[in-house]
């Protein structure tokens, strides 16, 4: 009997992306409670995923992410969800802009700054 990988191997492109396609959505359904969500569209083109559609947190599209990932002979995942909630701010005393080198040292934060030597 074949193995999952070599019976990819032996499908046409298009009805391996559909395997793979289905595989993922199986994975995303999982973390999910058992059912895929509504507004998350699931892309396998040429064996790359491509996430799409809108989603309650960060975290859950983080967790989809990883569980598109999974399904073996999948090459990459491309996460286009967009969240909700926005991403919460920054910590105090974090730049908001360029940091290392591209940095304005006028725009530092305040406190102890350590160098490498």
């Amino acid at each position: 009997m074949p193995t999952e990988s070599q019976a990819l191997n032996e499908t046409r492109p298009e009805e391996e992306d559909e395997m793979l396609r289905e595989r993922v959505g199986t994975c995303v359904a999982e973390i999910c409670g058992g059912d895929m969500p509504d507004n998350v569209t699931v892309h396998v083109v040429d064996r790359r995923v491509t996430l799409s559609g809108q989603v309650e947190d960060i975290d859950l599209s983080q967790r989809i992410e990883k569980a598109a990932s999974t399904p073996p002979g999948i090459l990459g995942v491309s996460n286009q969800l967009t969240t909700r909630v926005p991403p919460p701010p920054l910590p105090p005393g974090q730049p908001e802009r360029a940091t290392g080198m591209r940095a304005d040292p006028a725009e530092k934060p305040p406190g102890q700054v350590n160098h490498k030597v």
